[in-house]
């Protein structure tokens, strides 16, 4: 008994961990494009569409569809993120996490039944199989199980 309080006591502190390790690798990953200038949008959404391309092989017609989300998303960030950098701001720092659960939500909105059965199977994957691997992609991405972490923490609907 005294084994499962100390677990869950210990439940909220691994995900407020976790949340606080993908919000600084999503803001390092940001702050590497930015420091790009101009190429940094390129670089942006090319990473995010080779990356999501490998997992669930967009059609043709969903191409321009993807890179045109993607550039907007990286515009989008980008102001919320120089502000968010200047200010040091807390309301700053949550509408750039809540811009990016709801961006990921966008991305999800666009992918097929089956193109969004292979997404989530892959970073569910990743996020038990391979740590390495699972960082990598919560910098630009979110599996279900951090995607529902932070959709919890910041109450977003």
């Amino acid at each position: 008994m005294k084994k499962l309080v100390f677990l869950l006591l210990l439940l909220p502190l691994c995900t407020v961990a976790q949340i606080e390790k993908s919000i600084k690798l999503k803001v390092a990953v940001m702050q590497n494009f930015v420091s790009k200038s101009e190429e940094g949008e390129k670089m942006f959404w090319q990473t995010k569409g080779k990356i999501t391309f490998g997992i669930v092989n967009y059609t043709e017609a969903q191409n321009y569809q993807f890179k045109e989300l993607f550039i907007n998303q990286y515009k989008e960030l980008e102001k919320i993120y120089t502000r968010m950098i200047v200010s040091e701001d807390e309301r700053d720092t949550d509408l750039y996490i809540r811009t990016l659960i709801r961006q990921e939500d966008d991305y999800r909105k666009l992918l097929t039944a089956e193109q969004l059965k292979k997404y989530r199977d892959q970073l569910a994957d990743f996020e038990k199989n391979n740590p390495q691997a699972h960082d990598s992609y919560s910098s630009l991405f979110f599996s279900d199980n951090l995607l529902k972490e932070f959709k919890d923490k910041f109450q977003y609907k």
